[in-house]
């Protein structure tokens, strides 16, 4: 058995790669949530104005990427002797250490956002918002059975590893949206936006059953799993018996593959004088595809109940290569197994619709120094399709000039825990939040994944009118 429990961690090794690999709303980093002075913390929660009408430079008026993952570089790599690296996978590992830092389910998710056109500006008794944006996500669910499997495989009489909903989901699409916020009364300002949601492309894959049951006398392999694409102007390369090898992509035929709507709701409420206290649900809406393709793996099990002619004199085959039984044993084995995990074409239905990965917000501030100094706190989860991911951030803001923002925050989460700034300086907007600032000598992070950069450009225009009346007010009563 021993022979052949590399040949099935190849395997292993190599569907983790592809799910990996596989891959893949335009909004501000959530430090940007309690600065009145970013244009575009309305894409957080639509019930949230800015203080002055914008104009964002086209392309560069938001730019931003955010990956998090509660794999880290030091789940997989451990220090050795002398210079070099050892992996999990070296005996030098023991099991037990591995398994401490696995989680039942790892998680990675990229996200990345580039506003096209916005702009936004007071009428109404509120403030009115334009976007045309283009979003990316990418979400990716891994069981800790895979990788305690990649590690151990057989221990004792009887190992079970349950590798079911191992999935990846990757989304692109362009968005137009239109929000109103409203402002009720002093306590009560409301928000909503409707979005025009055009898919350019939908990729997913998911094993809903994969199971692997090792035993001294046989082993036993049940497994299915189907991958969706959408995506106009693809055509599935296939080798014999509609095995997928591949995908042909044609610009002559490019072009949307969906289309759907969607919707952001907010609300903002101040108990007393100083605290405000917010509400959002983003992102909720849905896409129906039309330009669809299927794959999907054999349906069934595998049962192998051994090696025998261990210790066979060597044979030349046909080829010439010198090769033993156990040899071709070991071959078929992986020949078989390998089978079990290649997508074949099966009939896509004219129409599939997809979820939004929606997000749920909560937020707290309190302002001090006629709110040039506040204290936040937010809480954030995001929805995704094979994953949920939480946090709560903590974070202090300076806003004594107009023209100038600063928010310092610090995140924990159920993925990675951060750290993290924004600035807002005239028509400048950047931040970052990072999980670690221990890097490798190749500056790769050591812990758990969270990284996020947003930059963006936008043209501040008129005043909020509450604020000139508030002014005038204020030079009226000295």
């Amino acid at each position: 058995m021993n022979a052949s429990r590399f040949s099935i961690k190849y395997i292993g090794l190599a569907l983790l790669s592809c799910l990996v690999s596989a891959g893949v709303a335009a909004q501000p980093l959530q430090g940007s949530y309690f600065l009145e002075s970013v244009s575009l913390r309305h894409q957080l929660n639509p019930a949230l104005m800015p203080d002055r009408a914008y104009f964002t430079i086209p392309a560069l008026g938001n730019i931003s990427f955010n990956a998090s993952s509660n794999l880290g570089y030091t789940t997989f790599i451990y220090p050795s002797t002398g210079e070099k690296l050892n992996t999990f996978l070296s005996p030098a590992v023991s099991a037990a250490d591995f398994d401490k830092k696995l989680r039942d389910w790892n998680s990675v998710n990229v996200n990345f956002d580039i506003s096209i056109l916005s702009f936004g500006f007071f009428k109404w008794n509120g403030f009115n918002t334009f976007d045309i944006s283009v979003h990316g996500s990418t979400s990716t669910s891994l069981p800790g059975d895979l990788f305690r499997f990649l590690k151990s495989g057989q221990q004792g009489e009887v190992t079970r590893y349950d590798l079911k909903n191992v999935s990846v989901s990757a989304t692109s699409y362009a968005e137009v949206a239109l929000g109103h916020s409203h402002e009720v009364n002093d306590q009560w300002t409301v928000g909503a936006k409707l979005k025009g949601l055009f898919g350019l492309g939908e990729a997913n894959a998911h094993f809903d059953r994969l199971t692997l049951t090792m035993a001294e006398d046989q082993w036993k392999v049940e497994s299915y799993g189907t991958a969706d694409l959408s995506l106009a102007g693809a055509e599935l390369k296939l080798k014999k018996d509609r095995e997928i090898s591949g995908l042909d992509y044609s610009t002559d035929r490019m072009g949307l593959a969906g289309g759907g709507a969607g919707i952001d709701l907010g609300v903002t409420y101040s108990p007393v004088q100083n605290l405000v206290l917010s509400l959002a649900l983003t992102d909720v809406g849905f896409i129906t595809w039309g330009k669809n393709l299927r794959g999907a793996t054999p349906e069934g099990e595998y049962i192998y109940e051994g090696f025998t002619g261990i210790g066979s004199d060597d044979y030349i085959n046909e080829n010439g290569e010198s090769r033993n039984t156990l040899d071709d044993q070991v071959d078929d084995l992986k020949d078989d197994l390998e089978a079990l995990f290649k997508f074949r074409e099966t009939e896509a239905p004219s129409k599939r619709t997809t979820w939004l990965a929606p997000t749920l917000t909560f937020g707290a501030e309190y302002q001090l120094l006629k709110n040039h100094i506040s204290v936040g706190l937010l809480s954030t989860t995001h929805f995704y399709s094979n994953n949920t991911q939480t946090s709560l951030m903590g974070s202090v803001q300076f806003k004594a000039l107009h023209c100038l923002g600063l928010s310092i925050n610090g995140t924990v989460s159920n993925l990675a825990h951060s750290f993290g700034a924004v600035l807002s300086l005239g028509p400048l907007f950047i931040g970052a939040d990072i999980s670690t600032m221990t890097v490798s000598p190749e500056y790769i992070p050591l812990g758990d994944l969270a990284a996020a950069f947003n930059f963006g450009l936008s043209v501040p225009l008129g005043k909020n009118p509450k604020l000139k009346k508030a002014k005038t007010a204020n030079t009226i009563s000295e």
